[in-house]
C-alpha cells in the first residue's frame, strides 16, 4: 500500500467522523494525515512556546496506554478535547499508530477549550476556533473508535507500514512511557523484554545517549509538568508521575527546573487565568 492509498483510507474515515485522522510510525512521527493541516485550534496552541512539545508528550503517553490495553484508547488533550489512538501491528510487532481527533463532546466543551488558551484573542478569532471543532457526543465517538479500529486492522493487514523489528532500546522506551504512573524497576523492564541488564544499559545509551534511570526520571518530570499545568495538586502529580514520595519529587523537580512544583503550578495558573 502506497501513501496515496493510505491517504484515501484516512479521507474516508474523515468523511465518516468529521475529524482529522493521522497515521504515525512506531517512533510516533506523523506519516500521513487527512486533512493535512491540523485543527485551527491546535495550530493556535502550537504557536504558544512549549505547548507543541507538551501536546506531543500527551499523545505519546496515550500511545503508551493504548499499547498497555492492547486496543484503542480514548483520552483528553491538555485543553479538554477528545482524541483516540489505535496501535497497528504486523505479526505481533508494533508498526505504528492510527490517531483520530480532536473533537468536543458539546459546544460548551469546545468553547471552554478555546477560552482556556493562555493568550488573548479577539472574540471573532475565538468564535472561529471553536466553530471549527467537531462536536461529537461520547456514544457516537465510541462508534467512531470502533470503525477506526477496523481501519487500523485493515492497514495492518495491507502492510501499510513496514514491519521493522524495534530495537531493545525502543522496546524499553515504549515500556517506560506506557507505565510512567506505575512503580517498576529495571528488572521489570528486562523481564518484559527478555534481556539482561547489561544488554539493556548498552543498547539504551547507544540509542538515547543517556542511562535508563535518567531517561525514566526525565520522562516522569515531563509528565509532572503537564499535570501541574492542569491544576492538579503536588501530591497527586507526584503519584501520577510515578514518584512514590512527594518530598523526593519536589526535590528532583526543583533541582531540574530551579523552581518548586507548587511555584510552577502557581505560575501556570496565572498564565492560564
Amino acid at each position: 500500500m502506497n501513501k496515496s492509498e493510505i491517504v484515501t483510507v484516512l479521507s474516508e474515515l474523515n468523511k465518516i467522523t468529521g475529524m482529522r485522522i493521522s497515521l504515525h510510525g512506531a517512533d510516533y512521527k506523523e506519516i500521513a494525515a487527512y486533512p493535512e493541516r491540523a485543527l485551527p485550534f491546535c495550530e493556535q496552541v502550537h504557536k504558544i512556546v512549549g505547548e507543541h512539545a507538551l501536546c506531543a508528550e500527551c499523545d505519546r503517553l496515550a500511545c503508551g496506554r493504548a499499547l498497555g490495553s492492547h486496543g484503542s484508547y480514548i483520552y483528553k488533550c491538555r485543553y479538554g478535547l477528545t482524541e483516540a489512538v489505535s496501535p497497528l501491528y504486523n505479526f505481533g510487532t508494533l508498526t505504528g499508530f492510527l490517531m483520530m481527533g480532536q473533537c468536543a463532546e458539546s459546544d460548551g466543551a469546545a468553547r471552554d477549550a478555546c477560552n482556556s488558551l493562555p493568550i488573548l484573542l479577539s472574540e471573532n478569532r475565538l468564535s472561529e476556533l471553536y466553530g471549527a471543532i467537531p462536536i461529537v457526543p461520547y456514544d457516537m465517538l465510541s462508534s467512531y473508535v470502533k470503525i477506526m479500529t477496523i481501519c487500523a486492522q485493515y492497514l495492518t493487514l495491507s502492510n501499510a507500514l513496514p514491519s521493522e523489528k524495534p530495537t531493545t532500546a525502543e522496546l524499553a522506551e515504549r515500556y517506560i512511557h506506557g507505565r510512567l504512573s506505575e512503580k517498576f524497576s529495571i528488572g521489570d523492564i528486562c523481564r518484559s523484554l527478555g534481556c539482561s541488564k547489561s544488554t539493556l544499559f548498552t543498547a539504551f545509551r547507544q540509542r538515547y545517549g543517556t542511562t535508563v534511570n535518567a531517561y525514566i526520571t526525565e520522562a516522569r518530570l515531563q509528565l509532572s509538568k503537564k499535570l501541574l499545568t492542569e491544576g492538579k495538586s503536588v501530591g497527586e502529580v507526584a503519584s501520577l508521575s510515578g514518584f512514590t514520595d512527594q518530598s523526593y519529587f519536589s526535590k528532583v523537580f526543583s533541582a531540574k527546573y530551579g523552581i518548586s512544583p507548587s511555584e510552577f503550578r502557581a505560575e501556570a495558573r496565572e498564565q492560564n487565568a
